[in-house]
């Protein structure tokens, strides 16, 4: 990017000072041959005066007044050169002074100016020329043309130290957010200041946020990853231990153990079902529903779990109504419900409410609740939760609600749904 930005500038600033030094070039040529052609025409008008005070014969003083190099000659009506330097018959300036014009030109590349002298006492009329070698004039142009260039070049390197400024200016905080992009997340490193360059402030504005989904993406993953292999071992354990039991002590009642293994699979089932559910959970589109009619929908088929397990499923409270994703909220209170039949004690309680923010699910039982750790935490939790408390939590969050443990006597998590 940086060769691109320089080689652009300087590709411009070129194209640009080409495009002046050419008429450039061509009106400092037209400006010195006006004014040589005026200087000419003012020695030889000088010339003219003095021959008028002077003898035609004394050319020595007469040439003593003008530039050494610009030759003089003096040419009488009749066309003879009478004293100087010129050409011995008359040229076409010298002819068109002869007529009695001011007469000034190019004779064979050098710049020649003639004028006409009125008879005196002293002399007849008579013609003086002056003369500019064409060398002169090259010399003077040729040396305008190299300060022209000596500036065009200037120009030039001032543009390719712009440009090369701009260039860092521009390309030093892309190199700095493209090390910080290919930095492996989760990274320490904070990314680049911003710049004031609106549209290089906008890409680390978007690649900021990009990297905040991608280290939070990884976190789940990781949480997820974490606690799969033991949410799925535990159940296949236990059918494991159940089985191998059974085959070295046999019992009465073969259906013991089959009874024991459905409870498993069961468990492993569901287990599945919400592990599948995190992972191919996506931004779905939340409906609007009746919070407490979609409860009791889900909690029918607990009771009979509730019930075998020789304990009580209530589920009350008031019609509110809130945005669900519905598949996201039925998997996790199957987590709940899970939990407080195996963990929990005496009644479990699933109580809907009204809030400022939407709705309320509390699911609670009669049991103490954990102080002694965090139900939520990535370590530490009982494996045997199923999907585990962290992922439900994840879950809930994934369809924009909020799941934590109130701080009551008894276990009671609530699960907050937007209005």
């Amino acid at each position: 990017m940086r060769r691109r930005i320089l080689a652009a500038v300087l590709l411009t600033t070129t194209l640009a000072v080409v495009a002046f030094f050419v008429p450039a070039a061509l009106a400092i040529r037209n400006s010195q041959r006006r004014g040589d052609l005026l200087e000419l025409q003012r020695e030889a008008s000088i010339v003219a005066n003095r021959v008028a005070t002077l003898q035609v014969d004394d050319g020595a003083e007469l040439q003593a007044i003008l530039d050494a190099h610009h030759p003089l000659g003096i040419y009488s009506i009749d066309g003879r050169l009478l004293v100087g330097n010129g050409p011995p018959i008359p040229d076409r300036i010298v002819e068109l002074a002869l007529n009695g014009n001011f007469a000034e030109g190019y004779v064979d590349g050098d710049l020649v100016a003639a004028v006409p002298v009125s008879a005196t006492a002293a002399h007849p009329p008579l013609v003086v020329r002056v003369e500019e070698p064409g060398g002169e004039s090259r010399t003077r142009f040729l040396r305008s043309l190299a300060l022209l260039a000596v500036a065009g070049c200037a120009i030039i390197a001032v543009a390719a130290g712009v440009g090369v400024w701009v260039s860092a200016r521009l390309n030093r905080p892309i190199e700095g957010l493209t090390a910080w992009a290919a930095s492996r997340p989760p990274s320490d490193v904070p990314p680049p200041d911003e710049t004031g360059i609106e549209e290089i402030d906008s890409l680390r504005t978007a690649l900021v946020d990009d990297r905040v989904r991608i280290d939070e993406l990884l976190a789940r993953e990781r949480s997820f990853s974490s606690q799969v292999s033991h949410q799925l071992r535990t159940p296949v354990a236990a059918m494991r231990v159940a089985v191998e039991a059974e085959i070295e002590a046999p019992r009465a009642d073969p259906s013991v153990v089959l009874q024991e293994s459905l409870g498993q699979l069961d468990r492993l089932e569901s287990t599945i079902a919400s592990l599948l559910a995190l992972a191919r959970q996506t931004n779905r589109e939340l409906v609007e529903r009746d919070v407490l009619a979609l409860v009791g929908e889900h909690s029918g088929h607990w009771r009979r779990v509730v019930a075998r397990a020789g304990r009580q499923l209530v589920v009350d409270g008031e019609p509110a109504r809130a945005r669900v994703d519905v598949d996201a909220v039925g998997h996790v209170l199957d987590v709940l419900l899970d939990n407080a039949i195996r963990h929990g004690q005496g009644e479990v309680r699933v109580t809907v409410g009204r809030s400022a923010s939407g709705a309320t699910v509390d699911i609670s039982d009669e049991g103490s609740a954990p102080t002694d750790r965090d139900p939520f935490a990535e370590t530490g939790s009982d494996s045997s939760h199923g999907i585990g408390l962290r992922l439900a939590r994840s879950l809930a969050e994934s369809a924009k609600a909020t799941l934590e443990l109130l701080p009551t006597p008894t276990t009671t998590f609530r699960l907050k749904l937007p209005a």
